[in-house]
Parts: structure tokens; sequence; C-alpha cells
């Protein structure tokens, strides 16, 4: 919490002292101090936007003038909601209230937002059903693939993994899963290696049961689902925190939970700065080959507590409020930015009143 105080504690009713500061304009010194010193804004909000413009640029020059517009408008109005205590202290950082975001799947803002989502959805689940099960990391690749044979090694990825789950042994073993698709670019020769992350649930005794499943195990179970002998590696390991006697590590997992949940193509694949020819041709390979799929998967026990939990879905859902929500009970100082000249910039800001207060704007 910052000391950006907008209230006198000798006055009993915080609210109303809140909003004459307001209306009198004394506190406007504390907003402006606050908007320079939001470094969400400044380091991860504009860099994305800043990205996501050049990726409207290669769709406008690729011919997709839909998709240019839409990802060209993405992220142009932000609000941030910042708490204000009872006695009138303004809580320094804020939590995103409202946005316009176009939901592109190649749009660095809006897969920063998704991978941010799925991380923070993948990690509810894990702690939900973590005194139940222990889990497991798993990566499963293939060879690299030419940029003309992406979209079919994408589909036979999926089906391949449709296929490995429906093994006796997969079956058996593993309670439930979560899967994302990530396609990295080689750039010394252009290829494509389209792989699977995956976060596995299995019984808390899986590693001292016949259920258990080695590393050769999975290499031969990948390679005959896949049909491809030439397949020399996968990753699997048990997920394990740094207190390892924790009955629940799930918190101390972060960190291998967000590479599971990072994007399914970083930018700095497809966006090249110094070369907009190159850029424009890997945007079109990759848009071609994501078109319409589903990257993203859950099953067994995962899906029970994705909808257990009322989890909204990560590709097409809500990519404003990921975990947090405000307090209808408190009152909250809502600042507006606009992007304009390759800034934000605050347009606006005004008390949201707790419910049945009304706003004052």
């Amino acid at each position: 919490m910052l000391a950006h105080s907008l209230a006198s504690p000798l006055v009993s009713s915080a609210l109303v002292t809140v909003d004459d500061t307001i209306q009198n304009g004394f506190c406007q010194e504390d907003v402006l101090v606050m908007c320079t010193t939001n470094t969400e804004l400044t380091q991860k909000f504009t860099p994305k936007k800043l990205t996501s413009e050049m990726l409207a640029q290669s769709y406008t020059r690729i011919g997709y003038q839909n998709k240019a517009l839409r990802v060209a408008d993405c992220g142009t109005f932000l609000e941030f909601a910042h708490e204000i205590q009872v006695d009138g202290v303004i809580a320094e950082k804020g939590n995103l209230h409202n946005a316009n975001f176009c939901k592109d799947r190649l749009c660095p803002m809006c897969s920063w937002r998704r991978s941010y989502k799925i991380f923070a959805q993948v990690s509810q689940i894990m702690e939900q059903i973590g005194s139940e099960y222990k889990f497991l990391f798993l990566t499963l690749t293939v060879p690299n693939c030419a940029p003309e044979s992406l979209s079919e090694t994408i589909s036979r990825l999926m089906r391949s993994w449709d296929k490995l789950t429906r093994y006796k042994r997969f079956k058996k073993a593993i309670k439930g899963f979560f899967r994302a698709l990530e396609v990295t670019r080689n750039f010394s020769n252009g290829s494509y290696h389209p792989h699977f992350h995956c976060v596995l649930a299995v019984s808390k005794s899986y590693c001292k049961h016949s259920d258990y499943i080695n590393h050769d195990e999975w290499l031969e179970m990948w390679r005959k689902a896949y049909q491809d002998s030439s397949i020399t590696q996968v990753d699997i390991r048990v997920a394990k925190g740094k207190n390892k006697e924790a009955e629940n590590a799930v918190q101390e997992l972060s960190s291998a939970v967000a590479e599971i949940a990072k994007y399914a193509v970083k930018s700095s694949d497809y966006i090249i700065d110094s070369d907009e020819a190159l850029t424009d041709k890997i945007v079109q390979e990759l848009n071609e080959a994501l078109y319409k799929r589903r990257l993203t998967a859950y099953g067994g026990c995962f899906k029970e507590a994705f909808e257990k939990l009322k989890l909204d879905d990560a590709e097409e859902g809500d990519l404003v409020h990921i975990n947090e929500t405000l307090n209808p009970a408190l009152a909250w100082l809502i600042v507006r930015y606009g992007w304009s000249c390759g800034a934000y910039q605050m347009t606006d800001s005004f008390i949201k009143y707790p419910d049945g207060k009304g706003d004052s704007e």
C-alpha cells in the first residue's frame, strides 16, 4: 500500500472525504504520481501493445484487413482499479478492471493475458485437487517440420495425443491432465517444432505402484501413438516443491506451471523488427496452421475441477479478470488510460463506490 491519502483521519466518513477531495481537485497530484509509477503499465502492457501494432502492420501487408483492424485496436483502452481503504489511503498497485482485447491467436497482448489466465487456472485446479493427487510434468516432442507441413504435423500431434490417452496403461495410471501446444521456430533453417506440455495427475502411491510408467515406457508409448520410431526422447518428471515433505507443494511449483502455461507461440518467433518480409512469411504460416484450433485441453480430474470451479474458457473467454475481482463492499479509484502516440496516457479517473452508493465521475 502506498501512502496516497485522499482523506483526513479526522473525518468519520472516508467515502465522503474521498468524494469531496476529488471534487475539489486536491487529489489530482496523487493520481498523476500513481499513474507515472504504474510499472505494470509501462513494463508489461506498453511493450505488448507496441509489438501488437507490428503484428497489425504485418496483417495489413498480407491482406488480412479485418484482423489488422482488430489487433490495431486491441488494448487501446485500459482501466485500473485501486483499492481505497477506510482511512482514504489508496493502494499503489491497481487491478486491471476493464479493457478492449481482440483475442487474436497471435496478438502479443492477448497471448500474454491468455498465458497468465491459463497459469492461474491450472494453479487453481492443482491446488483444488492437490490433496488427492500428485503431479507429473510431461513434454512430448516430434521431429521438426517444414513450414508447409506445420498444419498437418499439428493435426497429427492432436490425433496422436488422443490415441495415447486411450492406451490401457495411460487410462489406468493417469487420473487427469492439462495439455498445451507450443510451437517454436528454428531460425537457422526455418523449420517448426510443435510439441506438447502436459500436467498429469496420478495417485499418491503412483511411484511405488504397478501403474508406474517409466521413461522408456513413455517413450515407447509416444512412438507408437505418433507412429514414428525415430523419436528419441520424452521428458517426464515428478513434480516436487522445494519442501519435499510438504503434503501440498503446489505453491512451490509455480515456475514449472508457468512453463507449461506459457504462450503457444512467442512473439519474438514471428515479429522480426529488422525484416518485414520474414515477419509476414512467418505470420502467414502460423496463422494458417493455428486457424480454429484449440490449443489447450483438460481431461479427467482436471476437467472435473475446471467445471466445479466454474472457470471460463481461456482461449475465448474473459482476458480482463484473471483471478482478481473487485470487492463490492469497498470503494475503488478507477483510473482510465488511452493509447496515444506510442504510449498510455491517463484520460480520466473516478470513484467506484460500494454497491448501492453510486459512482462519481
